[in-house]
């Protein structure tokens, strides 16, 4: 499964924020770890999200 496909899996989790932040926490995380380590800001500021800031920032980075 391709990042992309992963990322946009179905929700299997139950809540739609938590899998939100899953996703949003797998996205920075591989970019940190990718060579972009400035996202481990984004990843810090994921944990404290709200639901509509979720919500914005996954359909920013193109996630569903």
């Amino acid at each position: 499964m391709g990042n992309a496909e992963y990322l946009n899996r179905p929700d299997e989790t139950g809540s739609e924020t938590e899998t939100l932040r899953e996703k949003l926490r797998d996205y920075y995380g591989t970019a940190m770890t990718g060579g972009f380590p400035t996202a481990v800001i984004d990843l810090g500021r994921v944990e404290t999200m709200s639901d509509e800031e979720l919500r914005r920032e996954a359909e920013k980075n193109g996630i569903r």
